[in-house]
């Protein structure tokens, strides 16, 4: 069964943060389980409804991560780039998330205004499009990273992606719609990055990753990437990274 997630409109989104902005986070009085805005809403039919149970599961999911990479004392870069790979690991092996629901904008909006906006504040101040739906929401930018990046439970190094791409090479493939709205294409992109961040070395990837980028979105309008086999995607993509001693070409 579905679980039906909260929904927060634009115009109320937008209402509740300035609130939130206006009135200072240090003046936040937390996330309420059991009263949500009035403005929140589900959908009518097609699951059940989340419980506040789960919303508070949720919340301290996301805060003990937080936590843990230096929400409430110190903040670094470093803290930041641990939250964000652990936290995408996890919203990605969220199963309450694993439906059509989690692709609204209005359910992330929710997530980033209602449940935690003390966490957006940590990580990225006031920029209003970290709050808000959509690919540079604080929370769906790593859910799409760690659904786009995620191995399988199977695999021995299930989140090696989302641990070893750099912030650059993230946004190159999560933050473009042709590419991370693709996870076999997006998760093919990075196994790539990763092998010619092997042979040339990470810090010269961020200007190879930029052409590559440009050239697999020609030949992908030219040739839809889908039709190939795993193969034939694994050469082209190593083409498009200039390395082509992986596959013995």
């Amino acid at each position: 069964m579905i679980t039906l997630l909260p929904r927060l409109q634009l115009p109320a989104a937008e209402q509740e943060l300035e609130i939130f902005i206006n009135n200072t986070h240090q003046e936040w009085k937390g996330f309420n389980k059991n009263t949500l805005p009035n403005a929140v809403k589900f959908a009518a039919t097609g699951g059940v409804q989340i419980t506040s149970k789960q919303l508070e599961e949720m919340r301290n999911g996301i805060h003990e991560i937080a936590k843990r990479n230096g929400f409430g004392g110190n903040d670094s870069r470093v803290g930041f780039s641990k939250f964000d790979t652990e936290a995408a690991a996890w919203f990605a092996d969220q199963t309450i998330l694993a439906s059509g629901e989690a692709l609204r904008d209005d359910v992330w909006s929710f997530i980033g205004v209602v449940l935690a906006p003390d966490i957006v504040h940590w990580r990225f101040g006031t920029a209003r499009k970290r709050y808000i739906g959509g690919v540079r929401n604080t929370f769906q930018r790593l859910w799409i990273r760690g659904v786009t990046l995620d191995r399988g439970v199977d695999s021995l190094a299930r989140w090696e992606l989302l641990e070893e791409l750099t912030e650059d090479a993230l946004v190159q493939i999560t933050e473009r719609p042709s590419l991370g709205g693709d996870p076999r294409l997006g998760r093919a992109i990075a196994e790539a990055w990763l092998r010619a961040a092997r042979y040339y070395g990470k810090n010269s990837m961020e200007s190879i990753m930029r052409s590559a980028i440009l050239r697999i979105r020609v030949w992908n309008e030219v040739r839809s990437f889908s039709s190939l086999s795993v193969s034939e995607l694994c050469s082209i993509l190593d083409f498009a990274f200039g390395n082509t001693t992986e596959n013995g070409s």
